[in-house]
């Protein structure tokens, strides 16, 4: 397709976004104070670090070895709330609230380019005092999972990644969508709450399993003052990012003990053309695919993943592999 079908293409899609909202009751232009989102979103085991003059918020929870938890795109640290109820009792379960999501607003839009990515994470374990620990990503938490692994082998004492970003790819519609030039302005204003249903029942394999509560939570923190901003730039980063030919460098060198979780109904990653690629990088690593289910194992089949993830990590014995 030429430059100018692509723009005609786009502009299309602008008019149609437009005649969207024209009908839309939830608009998506209300901001909601940070402090407001706070007495919903954070609890008594809510935590801010100040960290690069950013505040983040993160939780500490349960006792044991530790496990770090990294979330994706657009998502926040409740996505872990399943595996935190199963696994709390036998770890010490630290996650956070990524920059520019969930209770976390964003400084630097460059936080997600690969050196500063890693160097956030060595920053938030050094704040905290961590060693060395177990280490669980999904999406583009997997992603900062596998660059720090791979910078800092010597820290990681075992590798999850569920659904992980890491070979060259499309980001999704919605993402390209709102970092396209004559959207950003769009987008920087408002989000349509019709938008990010979709986009949750695109990360589900079976729809049926999402709540009311669940849409909500991504709806009200994608709402947080400045954060469609924060988003905008975020997914104009990973657009860059994520299409280089290089971002899948270093992935073959991990040697850390490596769990690959996929969902095989993910169409954010399409489990077909993503898992090949990670059985070549990683042919040491134990892979476990769930039927039926999308883009985010963890929220969506949290009793189960959690399961796979204590076996993997306390060596009782060994996942299943499939």
């Amino acid at each position: 397709m030429t430059v100018r079908g692509r723009l005609t293409g786009y502009l299309v899609l602008l008019a149609i976004f437009v005649l969207l909202l024209s009908g839309c009751t939830t608009l998506g232009i209300k901001s909601i104070p940070l402090e407001d989102l706070k007495k919903k979103y954070a609890n008594e085991n809510s935590r801010f670090l100040e960290l690069d003059g950013m505040n983040i918020h993160y939780r500490d929870e349960g006792s044991g070895p530790v496990l770090v938890l990294i979330h994706g795109v657009c998502a926040s640290l409740h996505t872990w709330d399943g595996w935190v109820m199963d696994l709390k009792d036998h770890y010490r379960i630290i996650r956070m609230d990524l920059p520019g999501f969930g209770l976390t607003p964003l400084k630097d839009k460059n936080v997600y380019d690969r050196d500063q990515g890693v160097r956030l994470m060595d920053e938030f374990a050094a704040k905290l005092g961590l060693d060395h620990f177990y280490l669980a990503g999904n999406s583009l938490g997997g992603y900062l999972a596998w660059i720090y692994t791979y910078a800092h082998p010597e820290k990681v004492d075992k590798l999850i990644l569920i659904d992980s970003a890491g070979f060259p790819s499309k980001t999704p519609f919605v993402l390209r969508f709102a970092s396209f030039p004559l959207i950003r302005p769009f987008a920087r204003r408002m989000m349509p709450k019709f938008m990010f249903d979709n986009a949750v029942r695109q990360v589900y394999g079976d729809d049926s399993r999402i709540t009311k509560e669940t849409r909500d939570r991504y709806f009200e923190l994608a709402m947080r003052k400045g954060a469609k901003s924060d988003y905008v730039d975020i997914f104009t980063v990973l657009k860059r990012e994520l299409s280089k030919p290089e971002v899948s460098y270093g992935i073959d060198r991990i040697t850390v003990p490596t769990l690959v979780m996929w969902g095989d109904k993910d169409i954010w990653l399409p489990y077909k053309e993503n898992i090949v690629k990670w059985r070549q990088a990683l042919p040491n690593a134990k892979f476990i695919i769930y039927k039926g289910v999308g883009h985010i194992p963890m929220e969506e089949s949290p009793d189960l993943t959690a399961h796979d993830a204590d076996l993997f990590l306390s060596g009782k014995t060994s996942p299943q592999a499939k």
